[in-house]
């Protein structure tokens, strides 16, 4: 979240670092995300998460957010095949997609603070549903 018209950040919610040095992420668990007739939702509540108060700074609170989640996919389905042979090559990877209308609802506190938005939505800009492969998980499945 931005400080209105400065670009100064006051919150940024994420998981936390990981001992592995993974970041950005977090587990969820499998019954959370679900697939009915190629529509998909994923419904999460009470995830804990840290707010980093300043990028790169000092300075985060342990908080809990509420996300939700439908995808309404649309159109012909989209497939890729690999376009290289080489693990580290971005081309490497093959998938089933097609484009998506997405609509969100996000909510989250911590101590003295909360927030929520409701019926976000893709409109006017991008989201898709599909399957993909790559590195040690690409196989003709895909």
């Amino acid at each position: 979240m931005f400080e209105p018209s400065s670009g100064s950040q006051v919150h940024d919610f994420n998981g936390t670092i990981l001992p592995s040095g993974l970041f950005w992420t977090t587990q969820v668990p499998d019954s959370a995300l679900t697939i009915e007739e190629g529509a998909v939702r994923l419904h999460l509540e009470n995830v804990g998460v840290v707010d980093n108060i300043s990028l790169g700074g000092p300075g985060h609170t342990f908080s809990l957010v509420n996300i939700d989640i439908s995808w309404s996919p649309f159109g012909e389905e989209q497939h890729f095949r690999p376009g290289s042979s080489v693990p580290t090559d971005p081309t490497n990877f093959a998938g089933r997609f097609r484009f998506a209308n997405a609509v969100a609802t996000l909510s989250g506190f911590q101590s003295g603070f909360s927030f929520s938005s409701t019926d976000a939505s893709s409109a006017g800009v991008f989201a898709e549903v599909g399957r993909e492969g790559n590195g040690i998980f690409l196989n003709s499945d895909n």
